[in-house]
């Protein structure tokens, strides 16, 4: 009956010894359970249903197989159910996990290494305990722990390494002080952490049929990592809160055909996608994380969606915030938009690259570089050299009219003309036949040789900028 109370012993000699075939589920509703339930290792060829209970001491289920179990509504100091087997559905809806005192222990980075090498973040598992451990559990159901609540001071609130779920997770509203560890979990359909609260998420290796979905007011105050994933559907994180004091998102390697990161608000800490490969990416220019805290190193995509529209010159700002931006993220970016049919966009990003790299030279290199962009475009400008050779062609022009210079022999066989005398001097190559013509004296010696030097300058920088172009663009 509810409300009342019975010894652990005598409730594992009652599920233990129930016949299979009997008529419906294995059902305890509202009892209060003193000592420990051990079903450790044990067969229940019935579903069990101990819903709305109380338990005094952690349950213990690991190796237990069992037809579906249903904990919804109960409350136990934690569930350890290593390599549990459930034939149908797990769930935990409503349950309350741990002590009840909530103490946040958000998720974050492994210390660093004496010696500054990198330290690996795999637990020990055998010497880590968590509130809920379900480690190499097989669900062929699904996983139900909606609005669930695990509190308690420890770092870890869920212990699922290779946790394997024919159905999908569903953890919408789940709360819990702690981190959940997912790393190498295989979940058939989806994972749905709509309006979660965690302490973070560790989803390493995780792989998803479905689906991904830490959305509409998810909330991780610790780091979500996502590294290595593989997600066959969407990877959300649209409305999401990575706040602080440690949230952010490590999605190196992952791997999904969309990804979405137009947060509630900027992330708390870094954005990593670093050697990431996703369809489409889909963002907003109001919650990119700030500068510093971007790695795009390797992270590739074919198309960009965003929440508002992004000016080209705004999204080369989103490849700034990497502080490592190198080459290939601008080249990624000018891919994207050439793929779309925007060549002039993929132009400027190009151009906008040169610029990039550039400023990590030499100074001699970022001298020829200043020169190259001024001229050229760096060859993404082509307009800008025309517009050079007309503005000098017509300064030259407008100063020899005036300052005509002496006849060379005399001969007077060639008529006098500005123009052509001065196309003649920037011409680095061939010649018009002015050039040798006439001898230049005083200043006007010196405006030639400007002109002279400025056609060879002008010359090499369209020639170094088409190279650049045809072995890059």
């Amino acid at each position: 009956m509810p409300g009342d109370t019975v010894d652990a012993a005598r409730l594992r000699e009652e599920i233990t010894g129930h016949e299979a075939g009997t008529g419906g589920p294995l059902r305890f509703e509202g009892l209060r359970v003193r000592g420990r339930l051990d079903l450790s290792r044990c067969r229940v060829d019935s579903a069990l249903e101990l819903v709305d209970c109380v338990f005094d001491e952690p349950l213990r289920l690991a190796e237990l197989t069992v037809s579906a179990l249903d904990l919804s509504g109960s409350k136990a100091p934690a569930l350890h159910a290593n390599r549990v087997t459930v034939d149908g559905d797990l769930r935990l809806s409503g349950a309350t996990l741990g002590s009840g005192t909530p103490v946040p222990r958000p998720l974050t980075g492994p210390p660093a290494a004496g010696d500054g090498s990198r330290v690996l973040r795999r637990l020990p598992e055998d010497s880590t305990s968590a509130i809920v451990e379900l480690a190499d559990a097989r669900i062929d159901g699904n996983l139900v722990v909606e609005q669930l609540t695990v509190a308690d001071s420890g770092p870890w609130s869920l212990l699922a390494p290779r946790l394997n779920v024919s159905g999908s997770v569903r953890a919408r509203g789940l709360i819990a002080s702690g981190a959940l560890y997912l790393r190498d979990a295989q979940i058939a359909y989806a994972l749905n952490l709509n309006g979660a609260d965690v302490g973070g998420l560790d989803g390493t290796g995780l792989a998803c049929g479905r689906g991904l979905y830490a959305d509409w007011g998810f909330r991780s105050t610790g780091q979500v990592l996502l590294r290595a994933a593989t997600i066959e559907g969407v990877v959300t994180f649209h409305d999401s809160v990575i706040g602080g004091p440690s949230g952010a998102l490590l999605l190196s390697r992952l791997r999904a055909p969309r990804l979405r990161l137009d947060l509630r608000e900027p992330p708390a800490g870094a954005v990593v996608l670093q050697d990431a490969a996703v369809d489409v990416l889909v963002d907003s220019a109001a919650t990119w994380p700030a500068p510093g805290r971007l790695n795009l190193e390797g992270f590739t995509y074919k198309r960009l969606e965003t929440a508002g529209p992004v000016d080209v010159r705004t999204r080369v700002g989103w490849l700034t915030r990497d502080p490592n931006a190198g080459a290939g993220s601008f080249e990624q970016l000018a891919t994207s938009y050439e793929s779309a049919g925007d060549e002039r966009s993929a132009r400027l990003v190009r151009h906008a690259r040169e610029r990039h790299v550039r400023r990590l030279d030499r100074l001699s290199g970022r001298v020829w570089g200043l020169v190259q962009d001024l001229l050229f475009g760096y060859g993404y400008a082509p307009r800008r050299a025309l517009v050079w050779l007309l503005s000098l062609a017509a300064a030259g022009s407008l100063w020899f009219a005036y300052h005509e210079p002496r006849a060379v022999g005399g001969s007077g066989q060639r008529a006098w003309d500005p123009v052509l005398y001065s196309v003649d001097l920037l011409i680095p190559v061939a010649s018009l036949g002015y050039r040798g013509s006439w001898d230049p004296q005083g200043a006007g010696k010196a405006v030639a040789v400007f002109l002279v030097v400025s056609g060879w300058t002008l010359a090499t920088a369209v020639l170094a900028g088409a190279r650049r172009v045809i072995g890059r663009g």
